[in-house]
């Protein structure tokens, strides 16, 4: 049989697919031709890549478990097949350089990422081959790295060319390697790196981990970095800066021939609620992606409209801001009054504390757990970890409701500058027993700790106060000395994010007993959330100016009270003393 033209220049059939897979893929990706000979077409690579993920690796979990990995149309044809295929004519090495690939959540980026990182350590023929997985911390960083190493023991032809450890692959005979690292880890990383895979990369909260890896990749005859992510909510980040040069490049404002961008996004002006508009960002729809899953997840954006910005960008990838309000003030006003204070000492109780810099608002909320005031149990999906270490959901049920109590200070001498600043007349509230101040121009922490010690926990029987390590570290020393048990509180999506649902919940519910603070109130109103990759939440400001202290305080609280075991509780705690006869 003859050659079909097709088959005689790759190059030139290479060209036509790519301009099928943008008829395809409408926005996705560029157009991608030989740049008048600079740069050809290795067919037979190109297939090798592509061959390599069936033939050598298979599925680990849900419903594909056990079968071939079988790379789908949009990952074959949009990303392995040109990053692998293109070639420079002047020496024969990779093309492209940089990979930024932006898709929706559950689309099969992850397990992909996996399987790169092993073709590029086992088959790109570069002896001492570095490829690193990275990422935000050391959970995600090991998202990549684990079903790497998992994928690579199950395969008797991969395992017995390495060895395996817990943070790393080695090859012996080509003394390559491929290891996990993550923004978690300090010191210096590889300086010799041929393959960087970073996976969510909007979740680095700055450029210092990327930028000192990527350095790393100089000294390498064909290195390549794969940035792998969904939408951020951070305009200022490292992540949405490269999605804005990606975006220079697919249009043609910027010229850079090493460089692959690859993003499925819906359009703002879209309506999310479309299945069409899904399609936009879910090119595994129905397939990794369930309709029905995500039918769920719009139907609970319809219901709860803060859920909305989370839908839009986990879901459609799109860009989002935090500038929306968490709980919605009606809320917090609707809430029901504290019970009588005599009634609470009973009851358990935590503390927490946000102390402020020198001048700013100075937070100490009680939190206690009161009982249900209804039948119903409202849940809410928490993340939490299995016995394999690996990132599960479970569902908590609420059996009870919460009492708020919230203690605020600001220096005296300055609440005419900070009203002024701030855009609030914070006198009127300290005249109204809203705010309380410390004498002087800055905050006096002493005069906070008085105030905790000898008025507000003997009268609560407060035991337990969780802090923000942040600022607080001498205080919670001092607290320490005088018998309190001082918990240290990372404000960090994971040590958070049960607490804010949990709050979120119970606030809608108006099952959250408060004394109606102004102080308190402004600060619910200012309070956004911020969603990491595991839709784990942390507090956030909507604004600069705003001030979220007590609600920083109050889920630091929570998160402590929520661990703490019931009291024995009087009878007469909520129905009074009964007489007879």
């Amino acid at each position: 049989m003859g050659r079909s033209a097709k088959d005689a220049d790759p190059t030139a059939a290479a060209v036509l697919a790519s301009a099928e897979a943008r008829r395809r893929w409408p926005g996705v990706t560029i157009a991608i031709d030989d740049e008048d000979g600079k740069y050809y077409f290795d067919e037979a690579d190109a297939s090798r890549a592509v061959e390599f993920f069936p033939a050598f690796l298979r599925h680990l979990k849900g419903e594909f478990a056990g079968r071939a990995f079988e790379l789908l149309d949009w990952q074959k044809e949009l990303l392995v097949r040109p990053l692998f295929g293109w070639k420079r004519t002047s020496d024969g090495r990779r093309r492209f350089r940089r990979v930024f690939l932006e898709i929706a959540k559950k689309n099969g980026k992850s397990g992909m990422c996996s399987g790169l990182g092993l073709y590029l350590l086992h088959c790109d023929r570069e002896p001492g081959a570095e490829v690193v997985a990275a990422a935000a911390n050391r959970e995600q960083a090991g998202i990549v790295f684990n079903e790497a190493r998992d994928m690579n023991e199950l395969c008797p032809a991969l395992a017995s060319r390495s060895e395996t450890f817990r943070r790393s692959i080695v090859i012996p005979a080509t003394r390559s390697s491929f290891k996990v690292v993550s923004s978690d880890v300090k010191g210096g990383h590889g300086p010799n790196i041929h393959a960087l895979l970073f996976d969510e990369f909007h979740t680095q909260p700055n450029r210092e981990l990327y930028e000192t890896l990527a350095k790393g990749v100089a000294a390498r005859r064909q290195p390549i970095v794969v940035l792998i992510t969904t939408a951020g909510d951070d305009h200022d980040s490292v992540c949405y800066e490269e999605y804005e040069f990606a975006r220079r490049v697919m249009s043609g404002v910027i010229e850079d021939e090493t460089y692959l961008p690859i993003i499925f996004e819906a359009s703002p002006d879209d309506d999310w609620r479309d299945p069409a508009t899904w399609a936009k960002a879910n090119p595994s729809l129905d397939v990794t992606v369930k309709r029905d899953y995500l039918e769920a997840e719009c139907r609970a954006a319809i219901a709860e409209p803060r859920k909305q910005n989370a839908f839009k960008r986990l879901h459609l990838n799109l860009w989002t801001n935090t500038t929306d309000v968490w709980i919605p003030i009606e809320w917090w006003k609707a809430c029901p009054s504290l019970p009588a204070a005599e009634t609470l000492a009973d009851l358990p109780v935590a503390g927490g504390l946000d102390l402020s810099s020198t001048t700013d608002l100075t937070a100490f909320v009680l939190v206690f757990r009161l009982p249900p005031t209804t039948q119903e149990t409202p849940s809410v999906e928490v993340a939490d970890v299995d016995e394999g270490g690996e990132p599960v959901k479970r569902v908590l049920s609420i059996n009870y409701d919460l009492a708020v109590i919230p203690y605020l200070w600001m220096p005296e001498d300055r609440l005419h500058e900070r009203s002024r600043e701030d855009g609030v007349d914070y006198g009127v509230w300290e005249r109204g027993g809203h705010l309380r101040t410390t004498p002087g121009s800055v905050v006096d922490y002493d005069f906070i700790y008085r105030a905790i010690v000898d008025e507000i926990a003997p009268r609560y029987g407060v035991k337990q106060i969780g802090y923000d390590p942040w600022n607080a570290l001498q205080f919670a020393l001092q607290l320490e000395k005088t018998g309190f048990d001082a918990v240290e509180v990372r404000q960090g999506p994971r040590t958070l994010s049960a607490a804010c649902k949990v709050l979120y919940a119970l606030t809608k519910a108006g099952r959250v007993h408060h004394d109606e603070n102004q102080t308190m109130a402004w600060c619910v109103a200012n309070a956004a959330v911020k969603e990491d990759a595991n839709e784990n939440v942390r507090p956030v400001k909507t604004n600069s100016k705003k001030r979220i202290d007590g609600v920083v305080a109050a889920v630091t609280a929570l998160s402590r009270l929520m661990v703490l075991p019931d009291r024995p509780t009087s009878p007469y705690a909520y129905r009074g003393v009964r007489t007879v006869g």
